[in-house]
């Protein structure tokens, strides 16, 4: 059913694409302001958030993705930001704060993860790879069984990671806003709101310091964990 979060997700998609489509028609060999700084982002991701993690032979192939990650994660979280109509009211939503579209991303992450690493080793070098080939021989099926667990956690801490900071830097912001509208009938209002007001927009500034670095560590980690799996190191 289309609920809230895909309703969100679509409107993520929408500003990425519009954004991204709407500079590249317009680049100019005096770029704009707004070109530099969009090129500065995309060199960025280029350079440090991909190739500096990942294989050379694999990161032109996967900067595409892991920027694509990064972009969306980060418009959805400030979109998150900023009120829109809900009805009668207007309210604060971020898709990534619901478990499912945060789970659906890690798990496309992890999808990729291992089908890159089938690809770029084979089905038996990839499982091969799980264990040092140093390791003793009677320990090799534990180490693979632990192995096993610890890419199940990775799905795991990457999904939880963006739903709970997400989720609990709105309900921080809810506080606030409650207490103001709480406090508007009190006699001490007048001397407490510009505190409050000064808290709100604190919080408000750390949400966005957030919103990027979720994006910037889930985008990152899911080139990590890509990157992993097709060059194997022990």
């Amino acid at each position: 059913s289309v609920t809230k979060a895909v309703i969100y997700l679509w409107l993520a998609a929408a500003v990425v694409a519009v954004v991204c489509i709407g500079i590249a028609q317009v680049a100019r060999v005096l770029p704009t302001r707004k070109q530099v700084a969009l090129e500065g982002l995309y060199e960025y991701i280029q350079d440090v958030m991909v190739g500096a993690v990942m294989p050379r032979q694999a990161a032109a192939a996967w900067f595409p993705y892991i920027a694509t990650l990064f972009l969306f994660i980060f418009t959805s979280n400030i979109i998150g930001l900023v009120p829109l109509p809900h009805g009668v009211h207007f309210k604060t939503y971020a898709a990534t704060s619901n478990i499912n579209v945060a789970a659906g991303l890690a798990l496309l992450t992890f999808v990729l993860t291992h089908a890159s690493g089938i690809r770029y080793n084979g089905v038996a070098g990839y499982f091969r790879g799980w264990v040092a080939a140093s390791a003793p021989a009677p320990l090799k099926p534990l180490l693979f069984v632990i192995h096993a667990f610890s890419e199940l956690f990775r799905l795991v801490s990457l999904s939880v990671r963006l739903f709970a900071n997400m989720l609990a830097g709105h309900m921080v912001m809810l506080v606030f806003y409650l207490l103001l509208l709480m406090l508007q009938s009190w006699l001490l209002f007048s001397l407490l709101a510009p505190l409050l007001e000064l808290s709100v927009v604190a919080v408000s500034l750390f949400e966005v310091f957030v919103a990027v670095i979720q994006a910037y560590i889930f985008a990152i980690l899911s080139a990590v964990y890509i990157g992993g799996a097709i060059e194997q190191e022990h």
